[in-house]
């Protein structure tokens, strides 16, 4: 008998709710790719505020409004910038820090009926903005024009013109349990069938939605939503519902879980805090298929982490990650089970003479040895094997392995509102697949982890400056190397180097050496203008320029990329 697991905890945030506190709060989270988590960043380099974790995303509404009042207390550390950033983010948060809707800092379009505020910069803007002493509402439409193009050997001359419309509606009942749902709807305007691919490599949303793929990519659709119970301080916080996760220590990337390079997936998830512990558990639903390309009946991802700190005097923090893939299954109650090693738990209840499941294991850890400075590290574990470290040949195979390393200096070079970032990420043959294809760690064959593909690494250098809290300019540079498979003239493999994410098999027929295979080179430079003119507009334009060395064949491709977009979220 199958459980619909969303309805029973449903019922059980039900129970909840009737013996809820009766603190205001505002429970629901603010999505991962929202930019105050870049300024909350900012000010935790720059010691400004003390315990917030960038590595654990999302967080509540209720959290941000938390760090917003501890950043204006300190305010006269800030730059003029910076005190900008702030006021833009405490109108938008109003509401959250004041617990009243008020006229001077918000607009309610079809409640105030007030055209002249659709293009007010002072105020939050909102189709409906309701709320009493029990429950609040927030309604809002969203809308973007984007269009994407390239010119290059890679992908030749594509063009895709996409428009996309969608609302939003959120809030919390009772000071305890928060509601979010997103949906969007948005149809290819120009290009062509042939662009579609293009289009999607760029965005794993698109990617994700199988409309858009294979029926000619001419309308595409997407949601996220959920209800999320969180008690008074946040100490305990359930959510079961769709959204982007977050969790890792990368700077430009993450190892572990990346909210940008896989499409938002289903979970329930359980997160404690308590003082400087820091702990959530969740089990989701993800998207796979088989080496054959048929989509699998059943594909889930579980992860358990457990962050310590800042200790120290604020200095350092670190934190154990546990992951597993496993498919083709019924919802498995071992792994359901919040305080368990997962590795063990798989060992104790796989069936025997099998070894289908994937379980990795993450270690990283964060330091701020000075004001405006901080330095993370990450080491990713696939497979580890004690008795065959240090040895050569085949033996070795039973290690894989992935690091990153960076450091994040804000005012870099003396000057005043210039962020630089280095990183370096290194990701081992055979890293993220598995032998079965069903259990790579990839949802809708996108990476769960970081975007580099395995048997790679990369030096990646950003620098960005805030000419004000509204406009920015970044540039990114990174420089890739690459040992990919030896195909023949049939595209199968003649030596499997273990640089597919979606091909694991192979991996223990010869000794898998880093960067074996046909090399790659990559040099890649991408700038990136954000401009937000009057609140809640935006205009964005991405140009990218790459360069790839294929050194088995000596030949090399150029390829340049822009990405254009105009954005509203009312």
């Amino acid at each position: 008998m199958k459980i619909n697991y969303r309805v029973a905890l449903f019922t059980f945030l039900a129970f909840i709710l009737l013996i809820g506190s009766e603190a205001f709060a505002q429970v629901e989270m603010v999505a991962p790719s929202n930019k105050v988590y870049d300024f909350l960043d900012r000010m935790l380099t720059n010691k400004i505020i003390f315990g917030y974790s960038s590595s654990m995303a999302p967080i509540s509404r209720r959290e941000i409004a938390k760090y917003l009042v501890e950043i204006r207390a300190n305010s006269s550390k800030l730059s003029r910038t910076d005190k900008k950033f702030l006021d833009d983010y405490t109108i938008e948060y109003s509401y959250d820090i004041n617990h009243t809707i008020e006229p001077k800092t918000n607009s309610s379009f079809f409640t105030e009926l007030k055209f002249s505020d659709i293009f007010r910069d002072k105020k939050q803007k909102y189709l409906i903005a309701k709320a009493d002493s029990n429950v609040s509402f927030f309604w809002d439409a969203m809308g973007e024009l984007k269009y994407m193009g390239a010119n290059g050997d890679s992908y030749g001359k594509p063009h895709v013109g996409l428009l996309q419309i969608g609302s939003r509606i959120r809030g919390t009942l009772f000071n305890s349990v928060g509601y979010y749902l997103r949906l969007s709807n948005g149809a290819r305007i120009s290009g062509t069938d042939q662009d579609v691919p293009f289009a999607a490599s760029f965005d794993p949303i698109l990617a994700s939605t199988r409309k858009f793929v294979s029926e000619g990519g001419k309308s595409f659709d997407s949601f996220e939503g959920y209800l999320r119970y969180s008690t008074s301080t946040d100490w305990l916080s359930l959510t079961a519902g769709r959204e982007a996760l977050k969790m890792g220590t990368g700077y430009l990337d993450n190892l572990l879980l990346s909210n940008t390079n896989s499409a938002p997936f289903d979970f329930i998830k359980l997160d404690i805090n308590y003082k400087k512990i820091k702990y959530s558990f969740f089990h989701s639903s993800i998207v796979g298929s088989d080496s054959s390309g048929k989509q699998l009946d059943a594909k889930y991802l579980v992860m358990h982490r457990l962050e310590v700190g800042p200790l120290f005097n604020n200095v350092f923090k670190f934190a154990f990650t546990e992951m597993l893939l496993y498919s083709n299954l019924p919802v498995n109650f071992a792994f359901l089970n919040p305080l368990s090693f997962l590795t063990s738990a798989d060992l104790n209840t796989e069936l025997p003479g099998k070894n289908s499941n994937n379980t990795l294991i993450g270690i990283d850890f964060q330091l701020f040895p000075v004001k405006k400075l901080s330095l993370q590290g990450t080491w990713l574990i696939d497979d580890l094997n004690f008795g065959t470290l240090g040895k050569s040949g085949v033996e070795s195979n039973d290690n894989k392995f992935g690091f990153q390393g960076g450091l994040n200096w804000q005012d870099a070079f003396v000057v005043k509102n210039l962020s630089f970032i280095y990183e370096y990420t290194r990701i081992g043959p055979f890293v993220y697949s598995h032998r079965e294809i069903n259990n790579s760690y990839s949802n809708w064959n996108q990476p769960l982890g970081a975007a580099l593909q395995p048997n790679s690494d990369e030096h990646a250098f950003k620098v960005s400056y805030d000419f004000n809290s509204r406009l920015n300019l970044a540039v990114t540079l990174k420089l890739q190397r690459s040992g990919e498979n030896i195909l023949d003239s049939l595209g199968r493999i003649v030596f499997n180097a273990g640089s597919n994410l979606l091909n694991g098999s192979g991996d223990t027929e010869h000794e898998n050496i880093f960067l074996e295979g046909n090399r790659v080179n990559r040099s890649i430079i991408i700038a990136e203008f954000t401009w937000q003119p009057i609140r809640q507009y935006y205009i964005s334009v991405k140009v990218q320029h790459q360069n790839i060395d294929n050194v088995f064949n000596s030949t090399k491709q150029t390829d340049n990329i822009f990405i254009g977009s105009f954005s509203v979220d009312y």
